[in-house]
């Protein structure tokens, strides 16, 4: 079981060789998002049905996105024009500028989670998305008056598959938060993983399946 999350972590694209056939895409600098709150993802899936003598004889179904909805209790401000596209002011002014023109730029994305398994066991597992983009919503903003009301900064990106068919990956389970740090730091550098490294050394969860019955 779930319950808790940190340590959201975002990368844009590095300028050259951003998606390299088979593998991962390769970043630049990660920055942190906000203290993390809660992400929720939607995934979903394009389906075709085909029938044949009154049965269903082709099915068909195929990702598509995923959209992940972010709450965190304050985006820095250097980081939402990171991710967004927008712009702050140089000089005397320091004004964020959301244009028409804006262009969020594609990126990696990750946090680690807390789960207690079912054998009483407490771990940490990372979570990384290879390939998103900001989309802004709607904000909501409350007056002060016969309570308080806490909101907490909403962020939505739109993620989709890499060269690698990957849109969504899972860590192994750690022992300890440093182990977690690590692995999710090294998501954006490519050293937590072999995607792509070794054509055909990955076993698939179905053959894992099929060899431990």
């Amino acid at each position: 079981m779930d319950y808790g999350a940190k340590m959201l972590q975002w990368a844009p694209f590095a300028a050259e060789n951003a998606e390299p056939a088979g593998k991962l895409p390769t970043y630049g600098p990660a920055v942190n998002l906000g203290a993390l709150n809660k992400v929720s993802d939607t995934p979903a899936f394009n389906e075709a049905k085909g029938y044949g003598d009154n049965v269903l004889k082709v099915y068909v179904n195929k990702f598509k996105e995923t959209v992940i909805a972010v709450e965190v209790t304050e985006v820095p401000r250097d980081q939402m024009a990171a991710i967004s596209g927008c712009k702050i002011e140089e000089g005397n002014h320091k004004n964020m500028r959301f244009q028409t023109t804006d262009a969020p730029p594609y990126g990696g994305m990750g946090f680690f989670v807390n789960k207690i398994l079912d054998d009483g066991r407490d771990v940490f597992m990372g979570v990384f998305y290879p390939k998103v983009k900001a989309m802004l919503q709607g904000t909501e903003y409350n007056t002060n008056g016969d309570s308080i009301t806490l909101a907490n900064s909403k962020l939505q990106f739109t993620g989709s598959s890499c060269n690698s068919n990957d849109w969504r990956i899972y860590s192994d389970y750690f022992e300890t938060e440093a182990d977690a740090i690590a692995w999710l730091n090294g998501m954006f550098t490519g050293e937590s993983t072999s995607i792509g490294d070794s054509p055909g050394a990955e076993v698939s969860a179905a053959n894992l399946i099929k060899e431990s019955l």
